[in-house]
């Protein structure tokens, strides 16, 4: 995907973001024309169509605070002790000013994708027949897809605990370009939407190229145009979808289902070359190490500010107060003490220079190599993921145990104990798998834990509950309900 949007894109990327949560869609006879201008032809649409990618990566949604900040601190990733503003995140003191404004932000700028994505939708329907059905199913199918995985995580992270009350109000849910906010649904019926669109995007993807070509160089009749063909592992692609289908249904508590979606997804794997697990001798490599296990990667987004981002949070330099890095005993004790995990060698280092005593964190440095396919790169959905999914939901014990080896053989790790808890095991993999990647605090929230660990203790344990779990509505919501 290209990692630069032209100025058409931020145009109509600015005029359709730029409206108030309240305001909606106050579109103006300028902006009709404007858009009109944009659509009249195949190569306008695609790059509003990539100004969604762009929208994806604001620091607001998953370029930093869904996936290595914010929800990160949630999740007790880090030691936030010397942090004064972040620390009000790692208590759950929502109330707080500091806290309050992050969780706006994210919830303002999520609604206004959805409210691009939707816009989108029905231009194209406006605008039919500038491209051909094959190519409009693609990027009707990608546009579904995001509006699906943005609602659930608005869902995730501000939504009731779904194992205690899914019949609990939630969020509201947009599925067109409407000009009201619309009401609270409850969580359940949150969901049911959610599993609606991924089902709508995947009969939109059937014929997605990653399915027979790969990720990165696939080849279509649609034409010459490499845009619906090449990097499909930058889009929400069919298997994406499928992944995070999974994902939802066992958020809902549908094992069955979940294991069924996930178990797909993992024999595909077994019957093409296009996923193969990242060799060790490619994820710990001196020069350009491969941290975010790219080749099992089935959806990444593209960020070209990404070691910017890096440098602001996690660098070797920056002071105690402003450094995002875990208590070394957290840190170990998350590792077990096993220095030989992929996950661990490349991607946590104690500097050799800076005065840092502590372990820092590498996994976005950039690489020598500026050729990389993996650069920039913000991991979104992963082959482990759907290992773990199965290993959580197999019926049989020994089988999740056998998904469980699968995975730590190939980060390193000798085979489990067929006595082993296979709950435990699972949770000890979320904590290793997903740091910086957003999915820890999410997975706590799910299983509904009674106690996470203290991030900024070095020994400890954190109750929880709504209070903590639940992100407050902001008041930009609440306001207009």
């Amino acid at each position: 995907m290209k990692q630069y949007f032209n100025k058409i894109a931020l145009i109509i990327l600015i005029a359709l973001l730029a409206t108030g949560c309240s305001d909606f869609l106050d579109v103006t006879p300028q902006d009709k024309i404007l858009e009109n201008q944009i659509f009249e032809n195949e190569a306008g649409m695609q790059n509003v169509h990539n100004g969604l990618y762009l929208s994806l990566v604001s620091d607001d949604l998953y370029g930093r605070q869904l996936t290595m900040d914010a929800v990160e601190i949630l999740g007790q990733q880090y030691n936030m002790t010397n942090n004064t503003s972040k620390s009000k995140i790692a208590s759950y003191s929502y109330t707080e000013s500091h806290p309050k404004a992050v969780f706006s932000n994210i919830w303002e700028t999520g609604y206004k994708t959805i409210l691009y994505a939707n816009k989108f939708l029905e231009s194209m329907e406006e605008h039919a027949g500038i491209v051909s059905k094959e190519k409009s199913d693609l990027l009707k199918g990608e546009t579904i897809g995001i509006r699906a995985m943005l609602h659930f995580d608005m869902l995730r992270l501000y939504g009731p605990i779904y194992k205690v009350d899914p019949s609990l109000p939630a969020i509201p849910y947009y599925d067109t370009a409407v000009t009201a906010n619309q009401p609270l649904i409850s969580a359940k019926d949150v969901v049911a939407k959610i599993l609606a669109d991924l089902d709508k995007a995947l009969e939109l993807l059937k014929k997605d190229p990653i399915l027979t070509s790969g990720k990165y160089n696939a080849t279509t009749d649609f034409d010459a145009n490499p845009y619906y063909s090449a990097n499909r592992g930058l889009r929400m692609n069919y298997l994406a979808v499928k992944c995070l289908k999974a994902r939802v249904l066992l958020y809902s508590g549908d094992k069955t289902g979940a294991s069924a979606v996930a178990n797909e997804v993992i024999n595909f794997t077994k019957s093409t070359t296009f996923f193969p697990w990242t060799p060790f001798l490619e994820a710990t490599n001196a020069s350009n190490p491969d941290r975010i296990f790219s080749s099992e990667n089935f959806f990444a987004l593209s960020d070209y500010r990404l070691y910017t981002k890096q440098k602001a949070l996690f660098d070797y330099n920056l002071s105690n107060e402003a450094i995002y890095s875990p208590l070394l005993s957290r840190l170990t004790a998350v590792f077990e003490s096993n220095d030989n995990d992929y996950r661990s060698l490349p991607s946590w280092k104690v500097p050799a220079v800076g005065g840092k005593t502590q372990k820092t964190f590498y996994k976005y440095e950039d690489v020598e190599t500026k050729t990389k396919l993996f650069r920039l790169q913000i991991p979104m959905i992963r082959l482990s993921e759907m290992y773990l999914i199965a290993a959580e939901t197999a019926p049989v014990p020994a089988d999740g145990i056998a998904f469980l080896n699968t995975l730590r053989f190939n980060r390193g790790l000798t085979n489990l104990a067929a006595t082993a808890n296979v709950t435990t095991e699972v949770t000890k993999e979320y904590k290793k798998e997903f740091i910086g990647e957003g999915q820890l605090f999410f997975y706590y929230k799910r299983i509904n834990s009674a106690t996470v660990p203290n991030g900024s203790a070095a020994s400890g344990n954190i109750t929880m509950g709504a209070l903590q779990y639940v992100v407050p509505l902001p008041e930009i919501e609440v306001n207009f309900q």
